[in-house]
C-alpha cells in the first residue's frame, strides 16, 4: 500500500461529490452559488484521477508478477472482480426504486438499461439514457473492467515495445487531443468522458508512470521531497484555477493529465512532509472506504431530495449537504466493515479453492 496515495482517494472522492451537489446553482446564497460554479462544478476530475492511479496501482501491484507468470490471470481477473462487481451490485439493487417512472414510461426500455448495468457495458453506449442509469457512477466501474480485462495485454505490449516506446507514447497521448479538435461538440460527453476506449488513455497514463518510477524508486537522487510534494498540489491548483479558460472537452479528457500525473509520482515516493500527514490511520481509512462513499453518494443525494420534498421540507444549502455527506460517510464506513472486505475475502478465498483443485485434478 502507497499510503498517502490512499488517502488522497477519498478527497478526490469527494470532489466527485461535490460535483454533485448541483442545487446550489439555486442558491439565494451568492456564496454557496459561487462555490459551485467555479470550484465543485469542475470536481468530476476526480474520475480522470482514479483512471490514472488505477493504471498506476495494477501495474504497482501486479505488472511485474503477471509479465514473470508468478500470479495467474485468471486470479488476477477474480481479485479485481471482486473489489467492484459486489459492490457495484448492490448499489444497483439499492438504485432500483430511484428508476420507477422509467419503469411504467417503457418497460423494455428500462429492461435493456438494467441489463447494461448487470453486465457493466453501459458506459460502451454512448447515450446518456445507458451510461447514467440506476446507479449513475457505475459507468465508470464499466470502464474499470474494460480496463482491467485489458490490463494484462497492455502491459505485455508496452514492456515489448523497447525500440520504439518513446515513440509509441507520444502516438498514444497526441490521440486524444487530435481527436478532440475536429470532433463535434455533441461527442465531448459521451465519447471523451465516458467512453472506455477513450478513456483507457488515462488507465495506460498510470501505467507509464508506475514504470518511470520504478525506475527511479532504486536511484540515489538528492531530492527535496517536501518540494516536490508543495509543488504538484501548486500544479494541480493552477490548472484548477484557469480551467475556465480551457474548452470543456479538453477538460473532459487531456488537460489535467499533467498535474494528475505529477500529483501521483510524487506522492508514490511517499518521502515528503505531506506524504507523512497523509499516512496517519484516519486518512488512511478515507481513502480505503472512498469506494463506497464514491459509489453510495449519489443514490443518497438522490433518495434524500426524495424525502426532501415529501417530508423535510429543507433549504437545498448547506445543512443538506451536510447530512447527505455525513449519511454517505456512515454508509460508506458500514459497507467497507460489513460488506465489502468480507465479501471481497470470501470471493478470493472460495475462487482461490476451485483454482487449487483444477490444478491438482491436472497434474493427476
Amino acid at each position: 500500500m502507497i499510503k498517502p496515495l490512499t488517502s488522497i482517494r477519498f478527497f478526490f472522492a469527494f470532489m466527485v461529490f461535490a460535483s454533485h451537489l448541483d442545487f446550489l446553482q439555486n442558491s439565494n446564497s451568492k456564496i454557496l452559488h459561487w462555490i459551485y460554479n467555479y470550484i465543485f462544478q469542475e470536481g468530476y476530475i476526480g474520475v480522470s484521477f482514479f483512471f490514472i492511479l488505477s493504471g498506476f496501482i495494477l501495474a504497482y501491484n501486479y505488472q511485474d508478477d503477471l509479465i514473470n507468470k508468478r500470479r495467474s490471470k485468471r486470479l488476477f481477473y477474480i481479485a479485481r472482480f471482486a473489489r467492484v462487481y459486489p459492490l457495484h451490485l448492490l448499489t444497483f439493487f439499492i438504485s432500483i426504486p430511484l428508476t420507477y417512472l422509467q419503469f411504467f414510461k417503457d418497460k423494455s426500455l428500462w429492461f435493456m438499461q438494467a441489463i447494461t448495468n448487470i453486465t457493466l457495458t453501459q458506459s460502451f453506449i454512448p447515450l446518456d439514457s445507458f451510461y447514467f442509469t440506476f446507479n449513475y457512477l457505475s459507468w465508470s466501474i464499466s470502464n474499470e473492467i474494460f480496463f482491467y480485462a485489458a490490463f494484462p495485454v497492455l502491459i505485455l505490449l508496452l514492456t515489448r515495445l523497447k525500440k520504439y516506446r518513446i515513440l509509441t507514447i507520444l502516438i498514444i497521448l497526441s490521440i486524444i487531443p487530435i481527436l478532440a479538435m475536429i470532433a463535434p461538440s455533441s461527442w465531448y460527453h459521451p465519447i471523451f468522458y465516458i467512453n472506455p476506449f477513450i478513456r483507457v488513455i488515462d488507465f495506460i497514463i498510470g501505467i507509464l508512470l508506475f514504470n518511470a518510477y520504478k525506475k527511479i524508486l532504486n536511484r540515489e537522487f538528492k531530492i527535496n521531497y517536501n518540494w516536490v510534494e508543495f509543488s504538484a498540489i501548486l500544479l494541480l491548483i493552477i490548472f484548477f484555477v484557469f480551467h475556465q479558460q480551457i474548452p470543456q472537452v479538453a477538460r473532459y479528457s487531456f488537460y489535467y493529465w499533467i498535474p494528475m500525473s505529477y500529483l501521483i509520482f510524487s506522492f508514490s515516493f511517499q518521502k515528503g512532509i505531506i506524504s507523512r500527514f497523509l499516512s496517519h490511520k484516519t486518512f488512511i481509512y478515507l481513502g480505503e472506504i472512498s469506494f463506497g462513499f464514491y459509489m453510495f453518494h449519489q443514490i443518497v443525494l438522490r433518495y434524500l431530495s426524495l424525502l426532501n420534498s415529501k417530508i423535510l421540507h429543507m433549504n437545498y444549502g448547506i445543512y443538506f449537504t451536510l447530512i447527505a455527506f455525513i449519511v454517505s460517510l456512515i454508509i460508506s464506513h458500514y459497507s467497507f466493515g460489513w460488506f465489502e472486505t468480507p465479501v471481497n475475502k470470501y470471493i478470493n478465498k472460495k475462487f482461490k479453492k476451485i483454482y487449487s483443485r483444477e490444478n491438482l485434478q491436472k497434474v493427476a
